[in-house]
């Protein structure tokens, strides 16, 4: 009898699917696509699963030993006591989704910078006027909080447009030929002193709730503009709110929010010269993504067929 592999994933194509049946069929595996309803029957029979699955049904998967995501945060599904067994395998999507959030990412620095959230409402006024000096990525110190996928990927980009870029990391590495000077955590306040642009890209961890906070957000210098692709709980939103109305924040760009959704009475709604966007920087929206969410997935399944080491395992302890 095959083992049994259940997928859901409404960003895979027909042509995807068929991929991974082939392959699965190759390595001894069935599967069953879902659409939307997971069968509680279907998912207990489930050695596999791949895609992204309700929370409150992996308990129920009582066949489970590896479960790969197709997103790279795994925040609200680490804790093992979600699983009917704590040794079930949780792999992640880091690495697929760079491309496209650091594109994002450089999009609304640009928007920023270039003055647009205001070009955009005289638009809405019929107004034909200069708002002034306008700043550049080129010349400009960028740091960049989180040197995983998402935070090099950026770095790459910044670096190459002229930007003085540091990095900052949880541990001492090698240094990475994109940045030009690198911190670890405890170091933050120094990162950020001089900084034009704070970006942060971080998991959620206990480590980096309110990471930016009112004590940090006042020392940036006046007119940083602000960057989260990360998590929301990564900054402190009231004291957000208050730094981009009272100073010193010139702008942000804020992808991730708490809650989600951010409710429509929140204050950040009406804050100066914001640009907030509904969790979308690393959907899949991009074919490039899905792409590499697919390979991802039909790479770690080649693996555990053979009982190799999986990649992009997470470490449930840490959360990523």
């Amino acid at each position: 009898m095959a083992r049994m592999i259940g997928i859901n994933g409404s960003f895979l194509s027909e042509a995807d699917k068929n991929e991974i049946a082939v392959t699965a069929q190759q390595l001894g595996f069935s599967c069953q696509f879902f659409n939307g309803t997971i069968p509680v029957a279907a998912i207990e029979q489930c050695e596999v699963l791949f895609g992204s699955f309700p929370v409150d049904l992996l308990k129920q998967a009582k066949a489970l030993k590896w479960l790969q995501c197709s997103f790279a945060g795994v925040d609200k599904i680490k804790d093992s006591g979600l699983f009917a067994k704590d040794e079930v395998l949780l792999t992640n999507a880091a690495g697929a989704y760079g491309l496209t959030i650091s594109e994002h990412m450089i999009c609304v620095l640009l928007m920023l910078m270039r003055r647009m959230p205001e070009y955009m409402e005289m638009m809405k006024n019929r107004e034909w006027r200069q708002a002034g000096n306008v700043k550049s990525i080129y010349g400009s110190c960028i740091t960049i909080v989180g040197m995983g996928d998402i935070g090099s990927n950026f770095g790459q980009r910044v670096k190459a447009m002229g930007a003085k870029v540091r990095g900052v990391r949880r541990t001492v590495k090698e240094k990475p030929q994109w940045a030009d000077e690198v911190y670890t955590v405890e170091d933050l306040d120094k990162a950020i002193a001089g900084a034009d642009v704070v970006a942060l890209c971080l998991p959620s961890t206990q480590d980096t709730q309110f990471i930016i906070n009112k004590e940090r957000l006042q020392k940036m210098q006046e007119g940083t503009i602000l960057i989260n692709v990360g998590r929301g709980s990564a900054i402190d939103q009231e004291a957000l709110y208050d730094a981009l109305c009272n100073g010193p924040l010139g702008g942000a760009a804020i992808d991730v929010t708490v809650p989600e959704p951010l409710p429509t009475d929140h204050p950040l709604w009406q804050a100066k010269n914001l640009i907030l966007t509904p969790h979308i920087s690393g959907n899949m929206s991009l074919p490039k993504t899905c792409e590499n969410v697919l390979q991802i997935f039909l790479e770690n399944l080649k693996r555990y067929a053979k009982k190799d080491e999986l990649t992009h395992l997470v470490n449930k302890k840490l959360g990523y």
